[in-house]
């Protein structure tokens, strides 16, 4: 079961993005990942910055879509994060 997006770190959101991006990912854990960005991200872009990143503007790298996240929520004042002291 995937968090509340701010529940994450960013470590344990970047160790998720990661996942998705192996060879050896599970379509199903796939799917799951991308309904969950559709619902709790609100990025305009929802779930595009996984499956197409680059037409998004970002590089394709799950450094690249944490980036975007951190930089997207700030501009809003939206909570990114949790930090690793909570």
């Amino acid at each position: 079961m995937l968090k509340k997006f701010n529940h994450y770190t960013e470590v344990e959101f970047l160790v998720l993005l990661k996942t998705i991006y192996s060879d050896d990912r599970d379509d199903a854990f796939l799917e799951e990942v991308v309904d969950y960005f559709n619902s709790a991200i609100v990025h305009p872009e929802g779930s595009a910055l996984l499956t197409h990143p680059t037409m998004c503007g970002i590089e394709d790298s799950s450094e690249a879509v944490i980036t975007e996240l951190k930089r997207w929520n700030a501009e809003q004042g939206l909570p990114c994060f949790q930090s690793k002291s909570l």
